[in-house]
């Protein structure tokens, strides 16, 4: 898939930052990428990570510097298997986060 693909069928984005009703469960392997998450009531399961990278938080915002490791990853209902996404799922601080999601 080229990079300009994976935008292709984004037609809307929600954004959802850094709070308790983004708030998330992920599940990682070994290099800390994420297998599964559950967000929701519902649990997902990474079907493809499309890319990722590190964000620092604006300075204004903190009096500490943060970073967020961030995954834009395409996921789908791990009981139904249909309807994928794609998210942008971050931690920091050992807390992980539904950034953003695109329909």
């Amino acid at each position: 898939m080229l990079f300009e693909q994976m935008f292709e069928r984004l037609d809307m984005s929600r954004n959802y930052g850094a709070s308790s009703k983004s708030l998330a469960y992920v599940s990682t392997d070994a290099d800390g990428a994420p297998n599964w998450f559950s967000w929701r009531g519902r649990r997902y399961v990474v079907l493809a990570i499309l890319f990722s990278w590190l964000e620092a938080a604006p300075w204004w915002r903190t009096r500490q510097s943060r970073e967020w490791q961030v995954w834009r990853i395409e996921a789908a209902d791990q009981a139904t298997q249909n309807n994928s996404g794609i998210y942008d799922i971050a931690t920091s601080d050992q807390r992980w986060f539904i950034r953003r999601v695109m329909d």
